[in-house]
């Protein structure tokens, strides 16, 4: 197995920190569409922690194939936006870290993974997917551009036209043990024309000039997530003025922000 130490990510951290002090994330709740210059595809040739997610792929789908044949209860369908995929139910996750939340049932049972993870520079989600065959991911925006997303393949069924992944104007296909990072903010959309199901990680890595707000960043986005469930769960909130939501969003983003710090040793429990 292959880590690399964090000594060389955290200088260059500091250095883009450096270089843009007065940067500030957009967030897709209250910033309407993203109109900020980073490119739908990043080149993974400058993200070094690619190479780590590469050299290691083999070791991290063995471990998450294995979890997920072992206990298929596991996988369950994207819950966040209902509506993200077609047919309903059809793009399915199980997840390792969301937003620095560890579910440590799933984490305890993958130590490798866990172990090559903690070794990429701010981290702050991880999770395996699954695209159920003849299925689409509708087109939508992340929750904020403050995190590089990689999709890394696990199992891939075929490639374009069959099989793809797009955002913006830029198509691309998934390669099993290829990483490909992009824009989270930008609009994109996912599918799986084939007769098998389609198997990637997807992970967030927080830009280096944002290493040092990652709890705030990730607060805000899990409040971000937290309002969507309720206005998709409760219908009488969608008929309630704008500052309700904005009122639910700041609570949510307060506790959360507290709550973070501990969470990761509060909620460790042992592996089943």
């Amino acid at each position: 197995m292959y880590i690399d130490t964090p000594e060389v990510a955290t200088k260059k951290q500091k250095e883009e920190i450096r270089r843009n002090p007065d940067a500030e994330p957009w967030y897709s709740i209250f910033g309407g569409r993203y109109q900020g210059d980073h490119p739908p595809f990043y080149n993974r040739e400058q993200l070094p922690w690619t190479k780590m997610l590469e050299d290691n792929w083999k070791i991290i789908r063995d471990e998450l194939l294995g979890l997920i044949e072992e206990h298929p209860d596991r996988l369950q369908p994207y819950k966040i936006n209902k509506s993200m995929s077609f047919p309903p139910k059809r793009w399915k996750t199980m997840g390792l870290i969301f937003w620095n939340m560890k579910n440590h049932n799933n984490c305890n049972r993958c130590p490798q993974t866990m172990k090559i993870l903690k070794s990429l520079p701010g981290c702050t989600s991880a999770s395996l997917s699954i695209l159920e065959p003849q299925s689409n991911i509708n087109p939508h925006q992340g929750d904020t551009d403050a995190v590089i997303r990689c999709h890394m393949g696990l199992s891939i069924p075929g490639t374009l036209p069959d099989c793809g992944f797009q955002v913006d104007n830029d198509i691309r296909a998934w390669e099993e043990g290829k990483t490909l990072p992009f824009c989270d903010a930008r609009t994109h959309t996912a599918w799986n024309h084939t007769s098998e199901r389609r198997y990637i990680m997807i992970l967030d890595v927080m830009r280096p000039e944002f290493s040092n707000r990652k709890n705030e960043i990730c607060a805000h986005v899990l409040a971000s997530a937290a309002v969507q469930m309720l206005y998709q769960k409760y219908d009488f909130l969608r008929r309630r003025k704008r500052y309700i939501k904005k009122m639910i969003y700041h609570f949510v983003r307060a506790v959360m922000f507290i709550y973070l710090p501990f969470q990761r040793i509060s909620l460790k429990r042992q592996p089943k």
